[in-house]
């Protein structure tokens, strides 16, 4: 009979850290709540070191460092650097080595350092409790980083940081306020614990729970009620499909505010070069994974011939408009930069008439596409 093998040591210092801020969150900060009461100041700088924190993990730690899906100014970085040692998720260079290895061995058990693969708990918090080899300190795949001036001064006094922004920040707020504890305990402990765990979602449910739209043979999923908790990072899917996007909500109504932060800083010249996908090849991906996924249910149709011919027929079809539109959409657009002469003028005016018929036929297209998959998932398979 085989024995399970051992569990790797306990990491006591990362279990000090992480575990006795939850301690004081279930006992002293109800406690003093009911006790004495918080009042809006100490709420509102609750919230506010709440946004400060969490938009400096996920608009710089992630989007610009790991990714790099946009440039910053100086000041924008060390406004994150700071922010980053309040939310306590380790210095950046360390964060950004560990989330590319995920990205590139993204649910292998062996290599992801929080693979899905290990369990929502694993992913979740105990991959930084214990020295699993595959969390283990490898800096080879952030060499870029590592000569980033503002990230090498946060790595060197990150200790400091960490403690002022942690302790000196509520401690100073409570002190101008005339209440020190309240500040510690709900803009300190509970504004750490709620802002780290809210992150670490994206490791654990955000590959558990949600769509897989643009890849379905990873564990990473969109969900839209995490982008709630996340700043926007619950859009997880689509990262890890594009994930040098400088977004990860696509569409308007997609919550995603790390997003809307970066297009504002880059209105106000601190950051630039904003990184995205086109739509033609958002699309294009997307409609490949539907295409494949009503091939292979197909297969467990009885007779699958007829409903196999007009799912090849209509995905072909949508394509060639989609293709077509594409082309009309960058002519368009040239000859807009180009409208010099009357000649050209006219040209411009039947590019932009061209442009716009495929584009109602391109929507007439996904119509009748959606319509043939809504009437093909009603069907009983064998």
């Amino acid at each position: 009979m085989l024995t399970p093998s051992p569990k790797p040591p306990l990491r006591w210092l990362n279990l000090l850290v992480l575990c006795l801020p939850i301690l004081v969150c279930v006992t002293l900060v109800p406690w003093y709540g009911f006790t004495y009461g918080y009042d809006t100041y100490e709420w509102i700088w609750f919230g506010a070191l709440m946004v400060f924190c969490e938009m400096s993990i996920t608009a710089g730690y992630h989007r610009l460092w790991s990714h790099s899906a946009y440039k910053a100014h100086p000041i924008l970085k060390s406004i994150y650097a700071l922010g980053g040692a309040c939310a306590l998720q380790n210095d950046c260079i360390t964060w950004a080595a560990d989330h590319r290895r995920h990205h590139v061995y993204a649910d292998n058990n062996d290599k992801d350092p929080y693979s899905a693969g290990l369990g929502f708990w694993y992913s979740h918090f105990e991959w930084m409790l214990r020295d699993f080899e595959s969390t283990r300190e490898d800096y080879s795949n952030v060499k870029d980083l590592l000569k980033d001036p503002v990230l090498v001064w946060q790595r060197k006094h990150y200790l400091l940081l960490m403690l002022l922004m942690n302790l000196g920040l509520p401690l100073l707020l409570g002190l101008l306020h005339g209440d020190i504890w309240g500040s510690l305990f709900l803009a300190g402990f509970l504004r750490l614990v709620l802002s780290q765990h809210f992150t670490y979602l994206i490791n654990s449910a955000a590959h558990i729970w949600g769509q897989r739209s643009y890849d379905p043979n990873q564990t990473a999923r969109d969900n839209w009620f995490i982008a709630l908790f996340t700043f926007g990072e619950g859009y997880h899917n689509y990262h890890h499909t594009f994930a040098w996007d400088y977004r990860n909500g696509i569409k308007w109504y997609h919550y995603d505010p790390t997003k809307w932060l970066i297009k504002v800083c880059s209105w106000l010249r601190l950051a630039s070069d904003l990184r995205f996908c086109s739509n033609y090849r958002v699309e294009l991906t997307r409609l490949a994974v539907q295409y494949n996924a009503a091939l292979s249910k197909c297969e467990l149709l009885i007779e699958p011939a007829n409903w196999r011919d007009s799912i090849e027929h209509e995905y072909t079809q949508l394509v060639d408009a989609l293709n077509q539109w594409s082309q009309a959409k960058q002519a368009w657009y040239q000859a807009r930069s180009t409208k010099l002469s009357v000649e050209i003028h006219h040209d411009f005016e039947l590019l932009q008439s061209r442009y716009k018929a495929l584009r109602s036929q391109l929507h007439q297209q996904q119509q009748n596409w959606h319509s043939l998959l809504h009437s093909f998932s009603h069907l009983q398979t064998s």
